[in-house]
């Protein structure tokens, strides 16, 4: 027997069929943490890094690795990072150069 409360999650997406309910699936969670933490960025260091991540990203031997940190970015930080995590990253910054673009065009 579902809940109401499962049947909702279900009705507003929050909840994938056969999934756990409780954690956010990978990429999901990796967006939200780069959300986080580009908001605070300059325009130039997005970019920047943007375009590191792209050449990284396009790269023969790039694998989108889950947890595996394989990947350094020049100029993000010191850390290794995940495939999959700079995948997202990328999303990111391309959707703050989306949103920046329309804003500009709206003023």
């Amino acid at each position: 027997m579902t809940s109401i409360r499962q049947s909702v999650k279900r009705l507003l997406g929050l909840e994938v069929e056969g999934g756990s309910g409780g954690e956010p699936e990978p990429a999901s969670a990796y967006r939200f943490y780069w959300t986080k933490q580009a908001r605070d960025w300059t325009v130039g260091r997005r970019r920047a890094v943007r375009d590191k991540v792209q050449e990284l990203v396009n790269r023969e031997d790039f694998e989108p690795t889950t947890y595996e940190r394989r990947y350094r970015v020049e100029g993000l930080d010191e850390l290794a990072h995940a495939g999959a995590s700079l995948q997202a990253l990328l999303t990111v910054l391309e959707g703050f150069e989306q949103f920046g673009a329309e804003a500009e065009e709206e003023t």
